[in-house]
């Protein structure tokens, strides 16, 4: 499937982290080589399935972050993927070591150079989704709506229910047009009476608000952010976070740092439970390639 839209050609991938919510396994198999299987009984790894979607939005170049004990079963695995499903994955895919897991900010700062001037879309290294519009897989839907709006971010946003809220990052948001927000306030994991006070959108109803989907679209400005989190009194061994960094840059664009509402569904990978439950969304759901 053809992308409408090509004004973003890089995705940053981070797939680095300890994947302790997933027990033994993860000790011996890296969590982004996971098994799925799709519609057409096709077995892609989740990190094939997050590249694909990366593709679907018009993405050409891609850098996975990696742990270093898990780069070369990776190198290995993408090497024999680029031979048997080329088409449906970005033409180059560029692998970048983190050291060790400090953060999803410390591995985006890793891919700094990477990233250079341009916008580029980050995708959370264990989210896969199922679009409601075939024509449309939610990344592209991340990157149409930035196409119109421009602005310092473009953040991909589900709606959950109050007792989602303390395993997501969530929102609130200004409606200004189909389906896309003014972010006014990002809280992390929040519990439900902070919610109710503080991340209503008076459009989505009581007792449903907007969270992240996994899907990100930043202009390299994001960096700067993560930039001076470092540069301040930061605690041994303290992770650096992406919230951090997202609320910096929400105070410096507050009319231009945008949200857009998904037209599908997020599956978080990340635990036994969501696994199983993503397993069995991307069996059932149509194939886009």
């Amino acid at each position: 499937m053809k992308p409408k839209y090509r004004i973003i050609h890089k995705a940053v991938i981070p797939i680095a982290g300890l994947a302790t919510r997933m027990g033994p396994i993860a000790k011996a198999v890296p969590k982004a080589l996971l098994p799925l299987i799709d519609s057409r009984g096709r077995l892609r790894p989740l990190v094939h399935h997050i590249c694909m979607e990366a593709s679907a939005a018009g993405v050409d170049r891609v850098a996975l972050v990696v742990s270093p004990l898990a780069l070369d079963t990776l190198h290995r695995y993408f090497t024999a993927a680029s031979k048997e499903s080329a088409v449906e994955l970005p033409v180059n895919i560029d692998f970048i070591t983190q050291p060790s897991p400090k953060g999803l900010g410390d591995a985006m700062l890793q891919a700094a150079d990477f990233v250079g001037s341009e916008p580029f879309l980050m995708l959370l290294g264990d989210h896969v989704y199922v679009s409601s519009d075939r024509s449309r897989p939610c990344g592209a839907q991340v990157v149409e709506a930035f196409a119109e709006h421009r602005g310092a971010a473009m953040v991909g946003m589900q709606v959950v229910e109050p007792d989602r809220l303390r395993s997501v990052g969530a929102a609130q948001g200004r409606l200004v047009k189909d389906g896309v927000y003014v972010c006014g306030e990002i809280v992390e994991k929040p519990d439900p009476d902070t919610a109710r006070q503080r991340l209503v959108s008076p459009d989505l109803g009581e007792g449903r608000y907007l969270a992240h989907g996994g899907i990100y679209l930043f202009t390299p400005e994001i960096l700067d952010c993560l930039r001076e989190l470092t540069s301040a009194y930061r605690p041994a061994g303290e992770e650096l976070q992406l919230t951090d960094a997202q609320a910096i840059l929400r105070r410096r664009h507050e009319e231009d740092y945008f949200l857009v509402r998904l037209a599908g569904r997020c599956y978080d990978a990340g635990t036994p439970a969501g696994y199983a439950e993503a397993f069995a969304a991307i069996r059932e759901a149509p194939c886009h390639t």
